[in-house]
């Protein structure tokens, strides 16, 4: 059995900004950089035996502070990125209100047809091969995931028996992590 802790990346200006990031970078704000300095002290205990990251820059600017005091091979995992949401990524919270609303129906559904937009099934199921991927190459231990919160959204509702793109499971607050025993039971 692997051991996941599942981490959300530090607070980034887009956060602190209410935008949504979905797969652009934003830098990690002073505040998200102490968040993550903060985390790593917390975790500095723990024996990982591998830690991996998202590509995208405040996933793996968090995951390399976290990783300070165990100085492992930091991993980077294309499955560990953050949902797509195509034309929606970088709007203000009040700009999505009214793109949401025009799309809400069909989002509920879970059919927005948004170029560029990532459907909740398909989150899941890379998030899931995902964790398949890195618990195969680490079947036992315990094993550091820095991510995203839409990502860690979708595996809470793996976890919960939720439908992919339920709102059930909280959204993670930055510089967080829970832990999660795989395989999934």
């Amino acid at each position: 059995m692997t051991q996941f802790y599942l981490i959300r990346h530090g607070e980034t200006l887009w956060n602190r900004q209410r935008r949504l990031q979905g797969s652009q970078n934003s830098p990690l704000t002073d505040e998200g950089v102490a968040q993550a300095e903060a985390l790593s002290r917390e975790l500095a205990s723990l024996q990982f035996d591998a830690i991996y990251a998202s590509p995208l820059e405040r996933a793996r600017i968090t995951a390399e502070i976290i990783n300070q005091p165990h100085g492992l091979p930091l991993q980077l995992e294309e499955g560990l990125k953050e949902r797509a949401f195509g034309v929606l990524e970088g709007c203000h919270r009040e700009e999505q209100v009214e793109l949401w609303q025009a799309l809400s129906l069909r989002f509920s559904q879970n059919t927005v047809d948004v170029p560029g937009f990532e459907p909740a099934e398909q989150l899941q199921s890379r998030a899931l091969e995902a964790l398949q991927r890195i618990h195969l190459a680490q079947p036992q231990g315990r094993v550091a995931i820095v991510s995203h919160g839409e990502w860690l959204r979708s595996v809470g509702n793996a976890h919960g028996g939720h439908p992919a793109w339920s709102d059930n499971t909280p959204l993670q607050a930055n510089a967080s992590f829970i832990t999660l025993d795989w395989p999934l039971r």
